[in-house]
């Protein structure tokens, strides 16, 4: 017989007079699970998801790369005067790929990469009312300018 509280499978037919069940006593597995047991959609975690970066190029580092795509976004986003980290970050990643074996046209790539593919650029990208111009292209001429001045130093 069926106790309440029980979630039993449909083979049961309720008619079990001593109260054992020859598949639990056999040491099969049982067919039930427990209604707690189940995971319910509504209670599961929500994770969210990873910042995707752009490809990494073959001469940078990880953390670096990451770090010039952070601040990227943080210029796009913002449109605060944060030039200075940017520039120094330039320099960083310009004698990073040199020190790697890369040439200046693969640092400029680079660069160039981490505003092009950057995964926030569709709600960031802005148009300068003044140039007409959109703030990615903008920034990549900067970072290009920033680039070409720390050759001559």
């Amino acid at each position: 017989m069926r106790s309440s509280g029980e979630a039993r499978t449909v083979e049961d037919d309720g008619d079990d007079e001593n109260g054992t069940h020859d598949d639990v006593a056999k040491g099969e597995p049982k067919s039930w699970t427990p209604a707690f047991a189940r995971a319910h959609p509504v209670y599961t975690r929500v994770e969210p998801p990873k910042r995707r970066l752009p490809p990494l190029p073959a001469h940078l580092s990880r953390p670096t790369w990451a770090r010039l795509c952070r601040q990227v976004g943080a210029f796009l986003r913002t449109r605060l005067n944060n030039s200075m980290s940017l520039r120094s970050l330039v320099r960083v990643v310009r004698a990073e790929m040199l020190l790697a074996g890369a040439s200046i046209d693969d640092v400029a790539a680079a660069l160039s990469l981490a505003v092009t593919e950057h995964p926030e650029l569709t709600t960031l990208d802005r148009t300068n009312m003044l140039t007409r111009r959109l703030a990615s292209e903008e920034l990549v001429d900067q970072l290009l300018v920033w680039l070409q001045e720390s050759e001559t130093l």
